[in-house]
């Protein structure tokens, strides 16, 4: 296809030139670079802004990197340094388990892209290891430290790696493909338009499409994401990307028996995760009415369903009614009962038998392009902004 091997030519073409443009500079002018760059955020995961290099939009982002994580013996580790227990993995608050492990995945998914196996990633031009002031905020979600370790009820690996956290003197800074929008972002800008209306080309099937290609992908290669939310999903108006790997768990990890016992019964978390999301935080927004989103689930395996859906759309709450109600059920027991509650490996699997990925179903049939949300442009030209930080 001719757009999607000019795509791929644009991206190559980027992350040599930006890689080759950051390898160069010396740490001090990198860090200095950094600093001045406006800020787009900051949360549990790390902290946010935007460079310009060679008129190229360049998304960075700041990990922080805990003495522990710099110690010799353990720069460049995958391994539970901290001793986390495993219900940490859930995307319910979790400052994730250390920087390394979100490098490992960056890296691994830069080369499947490189490589031409997948493509929906964001490319990791350049990394480095940068002193850094320790972050203030993470922990504000839960009112400070002592609230996230009463929310991971009193786990004291948590406190102690919320506390190195807090002292931590440097940062692993990623520098990423810079993707316009995130998944949910646009999908609103879609509802907002009357685009996603019964009647019109839905991006409803593009986007289920796209989830069950890539959380296909990651699990055939040993890879969970376990937060595919739609605030960590991206586009540009041409394809969708998996981004944010802070809770990743990989086999190509260093992981103690334990973990790869819990990762071999979670392969199937993010496929159930991101359907059950697009069905209860954006699609069903369409068609449930006043009806809220567990009653509308269960009418629906029921067999008690509104008239009017079009075609396309009962065919994925089909598919996905059964998965969300399974998940949304392990979840409510994860923060209402206890973080220690059993994930229903068989269950999950059982719901998704039918979720298979439609083998008839052709990108063209919807282009996410033919909508273009003024926030956007519609697409990435990676031409950076005027509020952003030019490297000279």
């Amino acid at each position: 296809m001719p757009e999607a091997r000019r795509l791929r030519a644009e991206r190559l073409s980027s992350y040599e030139t930006v890689g080759t443009r950051l390898s160069l500079l010396s740490d001090h002018r990198l860090a200095d670079a950094v600093a001045a760059a406006p800020a787009l955020g900051s949360g549990i995961g790390g902290r946010s802004a935007e460079l310009d290099v060679d008129g190229i939009r360049v998304f960075v982002k700041r990990v922080p990197l805990t003495d522990i994580e710099l110690q010799s013996k353990n720069i460049r580790s995958t391994a539970n340094l901290f001793d986390l227990p495993m219900f940490y993995q859930y995307g319910v608050g979790s400052a994730g388990f250390g920087a390394w492990r979100e490098l490992a995945v960056h890296i691994m998914t830069t080369a499947w892209v490189l490589d031409n196996e997948y493509a929906d990633f964001p490319l990791l031009y350049h990394w480095r290891i940068l002193p850094d002031s320790p972050p203030t905020d993470f922990a504000d979600a839960f009112g400070g430290i002592e609230g996230a370790v009463a929310h991971w009820e009193g786990s004291a690996a948590v406190r102690r790696r919320l506390e190195a956290i807090g002292r931590s003197s440097a940062s692993l800074v990623l520098f990423l493909e810079h993707v316009p929008q995130s998944l949910a972002a646009w999908l609103d800008d879609v509802r907002d338009s009357g685009y996603a209306e019964p009647g019109a080309d839905s991006p409803y099937v593009w986007i289920e499409d796209a989830l069950n290609r890539g959380t296909e992908f990651m699990s055939s290669h040993g890879l969970v994401h376990f937060d595919a939310h739609f605030a960590n999903l991206l586009t540009d108006g041409r394809q969708l990307y998996f981004a944010d790997f802070g809770l990743a768990l990989s086999s190509e990890f260093a992981l103690s028996a334990e973990e790869a016992a819990f990762l071999a019964g979670h392969l199937a978390y993010d496929r159930c995760y991101a359907g059950s999301h697009l069905l209860r935080y954006h699609l069903l927004h369409d068609v449930r009415g006043d009806i809220d989103h567990d009653t509308f689930l269960r009418e629906w395996i029921a067999g008690r369903r509104p008239d009017g859906v079009p075609p396309e759309i009962r065919a994925i709450i089909d598919r996905y009614a059964r998965p969300a109600v399974v998940m949304g059920d392990f979840h409510r027991r994860l923060l209402t009962q206890s973080k220690r509650v059993q994930f229903p490996t068989a269950d999950i699997q059982q719901a998704l038998s039918g979720t298979s990925p439609s083998s008839s179903f052709s990108p063209a049939s919807f282009s996410p392009a033919s909508f273009s949300p003024s926030s956007s442009s519609g697409t990435n030209s990676s031409r950076a902004s005027s509020t952003s930080t030019e490297i000279e």
